[in-house]
């Protein structure tokens, strides 16, 4: 006690007061930004993600020359190479037609309304697709394909054609109970398999089936020798980059951009969770710059208080604990207001949340609170080991 009312004489309120409510603002701007995250994560990882990459599907324009010359539509290695080269694509693959016949029908036997058509399959590597259904898989001793319909032909089904036909509307989970028979022809070839529909994309406009499956029909029914290459899809890393728009209506292409907004939006919320993070490490930064400046001022205007007590056997360790004591119950009352701050502003907008149908998980406020300890641990042995610092430049001086 009589130490701590030697030492706490030069000790500045202002800079301690200084140094918490910065040390406050900075880890509650912090935990806010990641308690939101974890919050709006659901729309980063479901079927419907906003925050997922940004893809666009390009095709060439069709004019009159298209529409004589079919191949004038397709893409060239040399056009494809250079779309690859642009800096603002990350990623870059097309889409792999059926050139082969496919015929599809319901069984006759069944107690479902008979049904049939002919249709066309596309398909694009797996990583490139918005949703990864359990059943999308395929290998050559397989009679199943699965199918991935876009979400767009099943309303256009429900509110257009069988509204104005008088038809029972049909919901996702009823069509995806539907078992077809697939039957492909080419080649001299004819097979026959089952299918069914095992997802529905947002992203993609076409029939889908697995790469895997495309590329062994297409080389066991395909009439072509190499299917042309009319669409290509990439993930681009900025939707908002004026140079997409300018690169691709100098190369005379289109666009086919229906997330157009929300990849403007979901590109917009990712900035602004890393802005808003920076900023508070910025201030916490800022806050612990002030808190070892405190200290450099304290230990040099304690010098001589500190060669005293030296000088009669206290040990540089009993010197600097009551600095130690100073900076970890400062730091404990940041953690706990700032903790506090959190779950009253993440209470205060939970139920505008909820207008999203986003509901907090528990383990995500365990999370940020494990991240809190961990960034005050942090920020308090780096405190700690400086005031250790400072006091061991202290020397003693030598008795006369």
């Amino acid at each position: 006690m009589l130490l701590w009312k030697l030492l706490r004489k030069n000790i500045s309120i202002p800079q301690l007061t200084g140094y918490g409510v910065a040390t406050l603002l900075g880890m509650s701007i912090v935990l806010l930004a990641i308690r939101f995250y974890t919050d709006v994560r659901p729309l980063f990882t479901s079927d419907s993600s906003l925050f997922k990459a940004d893809f666009i599907v390009l095709s060439k324009k069709i004019s009159l020359l298209n529409a004589v010359r079919s191949d004038k539509s397709a893409f060239t290695d040399k056009e494809i190479e250079d779309i690859r080269k642009q800096h603002f694509v990350n990623e870059l693959s097309y889409f792999t037609p059926s050139s082969y016949q496919v015929y599809a029908y319901i069984d006759p036997t069944s107690n479902i309304p008979g049904f049939s058509t002919y249709m066309f399959f596309e398909s694009v590597p797996d990583n490139l697709l918005d949703v990864q259904p359990k059943d999308w898989k395929w290998n050559e001793e397989s009679r199943f394909i699965p199918i991935i319909l876009p979400r767009s032909y099943l309303n256009l089904y429900n509110f257009g054609f069988a509204q104005s036909q008088g038809l029972p509307q049909i919901s996702e989970g009823i069509i995806s109970n539907f078992t077809l028979q697939v039957r492909l022809t080419g080649k001299g070839n004819r097979e026959t398999f089952t299918s069914r529909i095992v997802g529905f994309t947002d992203r993609i406009n076409t029939i889908l089936v697995p790469d895997e499956f495309m590329r062994w029909a297409n080389d066991r029914f395909g009439n072509a020798a190499k299917p042309k290459i009319s669409r290509l899809i990439a993930e681009v890393k900025n939707p908002t980059d004026p140079a997409i728009a300018e690169y691709f209506a100098a190369k005379n292409l289109e666009i086919n951009d229906d997330k157009g907004e929300q990849g403007k939006l979901s590109y917009f919320l990712k900035i602004l969770v890393l802005s808003v993070s920076a900023v508070g490490l910025v201030i916490m930064v800022l806050a612990i710059a002030l808190m070892l400046i405190s200290i450099n001022l304290l230990v040099y205007k304690n010098q001589k208080t500190f060669e005293n007590l030296m000088l009669q056997g206290y040990r540089r360790q009993q010197l600097a604990k009551p600095y130690y004591l100073l900076t970890i119950s400062i730091n404990v009352i940041v953690l706990v207001l700032s903790l506090l701050i959190m779950v009253f502003v993440h209470n205060a907008y939970l139920s505008q949340l909820s207008v999203l149908k986003i509901t907090a998980e528990n383990s995500d406020t365990w999370t940020v609170i494990g991240l809190a300890v961990i960034f005050n641990i942090l920020i308090t042995g780096l405190n700690c080991a400086w005031i250790n610092h400072k006091i061991r430049s202290i020397q003693i001086p030598k008795r006369r």
